[in-house]
């Protein structure tokens, strides 16, 4: 699936300015290519994922699978042409970025307090395997491909076309979309899962955006802030609790 919508997405590729209506389309497929890869993958590895299994074979499985994502966006990256800087990869105002990554660490201690809690507490073990897992499912699983996606490409495709509003809604919902497939092991539409969605997902994925608009459209809060929030509930999730 994943190399058929690459190939899909990257033969006869015809470059469009990136304010376009073009762009979204494209950003918009990149978006689903991936939503349903990791929904697909999530299945194989959820049981990592949600802290049910610490074999190390399924770590090691997760480690590839984030790899693979991780140069899934640098081909779509090479296919699209745009610099790292269309992205969001640029300097900001010093002030204006530290605000900004302000915000997002103080979504990471709104969201993810009780996972880091039990880290600096030792509740958990962590191991060689568990933090390799948590790195890499945090940078290239999760945080660069969703960034480079949503708040990257997508928000940069909106640009001097939409709204303010729009421009945060709309990468929003998609990103809400695609985490909802990804999380199916807990059980679609069930309380865990709502919760999640529209408590979680939702009110990031507007967090993120708005942050992104508020540092003059640059990367580099949002995608700090989505790693450490990763980072924190995985390795807390997915290291084994200590032993009394």
């Amino acid at each position: 699936m994943l190399m058929a919508g690459l190939a899909a997405l990257t033969v006869r590729r015809h470059r469009h300015p990136l304010q376009s209506s073009h762009a979204t389309r494209r950003a918009i497929e990149y978006a689903l290519v991936y939503g349903l890869c990791s929904a697909s993958f999530g299945r194989v590895i959820g049981g990592a994922l949600l802290g049910q299994s610490q074999s190390p074979w399924l770590l090691a499985l997760g480690d590839v699978i984030f790899v693979t994502f991780g140069l899934y966006i640098w081909a779509m990256a090479l296919a699209e042409g745009y610099s790292l800087g269309d992205y969001g990869f640029r300097s900001a105002p010093p002030a204006r970025l530290l605000l900004t990554t302000l915000m997002g660490i103080g979504a990471v201690a709104v969201f993810a307090l009780p996972p880091y809690r039990a880290l600096f507490a030792r509740e958990v073990v962590v191991t060689n395997d568990t933090l390799v897992f948590a790195l890499l499912y945090s940078t290239l699983g999760t945080a660069v491909p969703a960034e480079m996606l949503f708040r990257g490409y997508m928000m940069s495709s909106l640009d001097g076309r939409s709204a303010l509003w729009a421009r945060i809604t709309i990468p929003a919902l998609l990103f809400t979309f695609t985490r909802a497939l990804r999380v199916g092991p807990l059980g679609v539409g069930s309380p865990d899962w709502l919760i999640y969605i529209f408590g979680v997902v939702l009110p990031l994925g507007l967090l993120w955006g708005l942050i992104r608009e508020l540092s003059g459209r640059v990367l580099w809060p949002s995608l700090i802030s989505h790693f450490l929030l990763e980072f924190g509930t995985t390795l807390a999730g997915v290291a084994p609790p200590t032993v009394e």
